[in-house]
């Protein structure tokens, strides 16, 4: 998969500048996808960057945690979580029809999966991403497009630093429950993405993939 033009976004320039430097050939948009109208402007520039998008990966989403009658970020969640990504769907489908090609890889979570609790909107956002990705996959699937979603499961991200930082989440309780007793690495994440972009996979959709270390197992 190597020689791709990669086009990024995020909120973080800084980050953006960095990981960008780490690609051959990649650009980016420093943009929050909350905002009106964020999935066309995004949309827009990174067609303009590329002239054509073969692969979409949405991963982009937010964390909420805690008892459900206190949380307060629903809207926020539901939207980064399942809105943005159907939208940014829509935007890349129509162009893919046309040339009968394309892969659409959709990073849910392994708490949409089985469900965790104190975290209830997060996997229900991420349960919706789930069925959207089987649903649309189908749609899609005379037209040469796959779309596949993948669910990670405790993997040392900031947002799960961050909770940890919090005291939301105990590192090594939440261990305990992992059957390998260790984190999830975001190199192992990665390499099923791109394995899921190649030719050789076009023979893969419509599925939900549990990357978790065994944690789906109970």
């Amino acid at each position: 998969m190597s020689g791709l033009k990669v086009f990024l976004t995020g909120r973080d320039e800084g980050k953006l500048k960095i990981q960008a430097k780490k690609c051959e050939q990649a650009d980016y948009l420093k943009i929050d996808l909350i905002q009106d109208g964020a999935t066309e402007a995004l949309f827009e520039a990174a067609k303009s960057s590329l002239g054509q998008i073969d692969v979409l990966i949405n991963n982009a989403g937010t964390y909420e945690w805690g008892l459900l009658e206190r949380l307060e970020r629903l809207e926020e969640t539901l939207k980064l979580n399942v809105q943005v990504p159907i939208e940014l769907c829509q935007l890349v489908l129509p162009d893919m029809k046309k040339r009968k090609t394309g892969r659409i890889v959709n990073i849910g979570s392994i708490s949409g999966a089985v469900g965790e609790a104190n975290a209830s909107i997060y996997s229900a956002s991420k349960a919706a991403l789930i069925g959207f990705s089987k649903a649309l996959a189908l749609e899609v699937a005379a037209d040469g497009i796959t779309v596949n979603v993948v669910n990670p499961g405790w993997v040392k991200t900031p947002m799960v630093i961050s909770e940890i930082e919090r005291g939301n989440l105990d590192e090594e309780l939440e261990l305990e429950t992992v059957p390998q007793r260790r984190w999830v690495e975001p190199d192992e994440v990665a390499a099923m993405i791109v394995h899921l972009c190649k030719p050789q996979s076009r023979g893969i959709t419509g599925q939900s993939i549990n990357i978790c270390a065994g944690l789906s197992l109970g």
